[in-house]
Formats: C-alpha cells, sequence, structure tokens
C-alpha cells in the first residue's frame, strides 16, 4: 500500500511538473512575424570609423570584455532606430562614441548614408543621428514602458556580430533593475538574446511598439540583458531635438541614502523613516534658497514617495526646470515638514561635486 501511495505521489508530481513547463513555454508564447515584418524597416545598421587611441566602440566591448585600446583606423558596429519622418535616428552613446564618421545603413539600401551628430547624452547612454535628405525608413511607434507588466512577450531586433536585422523573442524579466551603471539605473531586464552589434536597437511589445532601446548585456549569464525604458529616451531624444543636450532640473544638494534612523532621528524611533539625506547645499541652488538645511531627509517630491537616490534621479528627470515642486522632507527636532520651491536647471559649473551624488 505505501509502495502504491508512492507511485501515485510521484506521477503526481511529475505531471504537476510537466503542466508546468508546457505553460511555461506556451503561456508566453507570441507570434512576433507581423511585428518583425513592420518593424524591421524601422530598424538601421550604424557603423563608425574611429582613429587614434581608445575604448573600441563595439561597445558591446566596454560591457562584455572591458576596455580595449588601438592605434589604427577602425570600424565599430551597432544598432539605430528610425525616430521620425525627418529621418532622426536614436541610438546608446556608446555606439558611436569617438567617432570620427558616422554611417548608415538602411534595410533596402546597400549603399551606406553619412549620419550627423546631433546630440549626445552620456549619463543615459544615448544618442541623437540624422540623415539627410532623408532615405526610405519607417519610423517606430513608441510606447509606454511604464505600462509594461512582467512576463510579457518582448521581440529584440539589431545586428548581432553585424548580421543584419536580426531578431529574437523572450519576455520582459524585471523593471527598475539598479545594476550600478549610474544616476539614470532604471532597467528593463529581458531574457531576449542580446549580443555585440544589437545595442541601439528596439525592444518590442506584441503591438510593435518600442518599450526599451537594448544597450546592455550581463557579464554573469547568457539570457539577462538590458534595455533602456522608451519613456526615458523620448524625454531625452525630445531634448536632444530641440536643445542639442539634455536640460535637467535640479535641487542644488548633494545626498546620500539613509542608512539607519540614527543618521537622521534621535535613537529609538519608531518613526518609519526612508530617503534621501540632503549632505550638502549648493549655494544659491534653489534648495537652499528655499531654506532646506544640510540633515534634511527628503522623502517625498510632489507626489512620489522618494525612498533612495535613484528614486530622486527618476522623479526629477521626468520634470522641468521651470516647474515648482514640493519636497516632503523630514527634519530633526521639527518632523514632517514641507517646502515648496522652483526647480532650476544645472548650471555649467566644473567645481559641482560629482554627477552620482548631485540633485
Amino acid at each position: 500500500m505505501r509502495a502504491l501511495l508512492f507511485f501515485l505521489r510521484g506521477g503526481l508530481l511529475f505531471l504537476g511538473a510537466t503542466l508546468i513547463l508546457f505553460y511555461s513555454q506556451h503561456a508566453v508564447s507570441v507570434d512576433f512575424s507581423a511585428v518583425a515584418e513592420k518593424s524591421i524597416p524601422g530598424v538601421v545598421n550604424i557603423r563608425t570609423k574611429l582613429h587614434g587611441k581608445g575604448e573600441q566602440q563595439d561597445t558591446h566591448q566596454l560591457y562584455l570584455s572591458g576596455q580595449v585600446t588601438q592605434d589604427i583606423v577602425s570600424n565599430s558596429l551597432g544598432t539605430g532606430i528610425i525616430y521620425d519622418k525627418v529621418m532622426h535616428i536614436v541610438t546608446n552613446y556608446h555606439v558611436i562614441q569617438n567617432a570620427k564618421q558616422i554611417f548608415v545603413l538602411f534595410i533596402n539600401s546597400k549603399k551606406m548614408r553619412e549620419a550627423k551628430l546631433i546630440g549626445l547624452d552620456r549619463a543615459t547612454d544615448l544618442a541623437l543621428l540624422r540623415v539627410t535628405p532623408p532615405a526610405e525608413g519607417s519610423p517606430l511607434v513608441f510606447g509606454n514602458s511604464d505600462l509594461l507588466k512582467i512576463g510579457e512577450g518582448l521581440l529584440a531586433i539589431g545586428n548581432p556580430f553585424g548580421y543584419s536585422h536580426t531578431v529574437t523573442q523572450g519576455i520582459l524579466s524585471a523593471k527598475g533593475r539598479v545594476i550600478g551603471t549610474g544616476p539614470y539605473d532604471n532597467w528593463l531586464q529581458t531574457d531576449a538574446l542580446i549580443y555585440p552589434g544589437n545595442s541601439g536597437g528596439p525592444l518590442l511589445d506584441k503591438n510593435g511598439r518600442v518599450v526599451g532601446l537594448n544597450t546592455k548585456v550581463s557579464r554573469q549569464a547568457v539570457g539577462i540583458g538590458f534595455a533602456i525604458p522608451s519613456n526615458l529616451v523620448r524625454e531625452v531624444v525630445e531634448d536632444l531635438k530641440r536643445y542639442g543636450k539634455v536640460i535637467r532640473p535640479w535641487l542644488g544638494i548633494t545626498g546620500k541614502d539613509i542608512l539607519s534612523l540614527d543618521d537622521v532621528a534621535a535613537p529609538g524611533s519608531a518613526q518609519n523613516l526612508y530617503g534621501v539625506i540632503v549632505s550638502n547645499l549648493i549655494i544659491d541652488g534653489p534648495a537652499y534658497k528655499a531654506g532646506v538645511r544640510i540633515g534634511d531627509l527628503i522623502m517625498g517630491v510632489d507626489n512620489t514617495q522618494i525612498r533612495d537616490k535613484n528614486d530622486l534621479y527618476n522623479c526629477l528627470y521626468k520634470k522641468d526646470p521651470k516647474n515648482q515642486a514640493t519636497l516632503k522632507l523630514f527634519r530633526r527636532k521639527k518632523g514632517n515638514i514641507s517646502i515648496a520651491l522652483t526647480l532650476g536647471e544645472i548650471p555649467k559649473n566644473q567645481s559641482l561635486p560629482k554627477e552620482d551624488n548631485l540633485f
């Protein structure tokens, strides 16, 4: 009897595992053939020519095997997305970094077209190019990356190792990944295969909308790729189109993540505290003028909760320097207070603190 029960239990476990495996293989399966056919004309191959010592510009080496120096003229491969009908093309900054010339190859053309650099943003690893006169190509539609759901099917298009317009399929593995790359650390993670040459290519949802720009792969494991959310891409690109640079608002503070209650409150306090501690104030900055003090804990901006520096960066980049904002603070011996201020633009001042601590 015991042997029969053991056999039945084993059979049920096997059946359950089989059903789970079947479900995992088919539940997120999406036929992306129509999406691929429609989207491929909106993806371009980018090649650059550079000369002299520097980081190898097939960037992907920056993320896969570190920096490589060289003394000769070299070419690099990457991917770009046609952004609009006047042939603005968005790609990664690291794809065109230090390039003397930038060339674009469209899917239906055998001739490389030289592109002009419109603007770049090192902080988010984005660059904007333009080809004139406009060539044949179809702009891709950008979607709302905030609406993505974990497990959603995704399609990546790129030029891995020079194999033009290669398509891979996967899912959204995670959102808001912080991987230590800088102030705007808010990545989409996907298991759609991304290789050297894919950088700058689109990550598409089942409706063919761009929800991310493929940028990095994990050094630790195959099948872990990272993309810049489309909402951030659009914010940066619109500034690059308009100004040739990104106009960033600031508070005029340096800050750090809260480590313990002792940083801001009396020992033993039961107060539920979190956020960014103001460690210094920039004289004549917006926060200084509004009355923010060193030691204040920023717990919110308007209706956005601020749990750490990453939250604060991502909250600020969505705002305009002319915007009004209300800081929700915790101040020692005062408790919770609110301070209203007008954000300003980060000034060009070489004496400012390092960017990863500046807000």
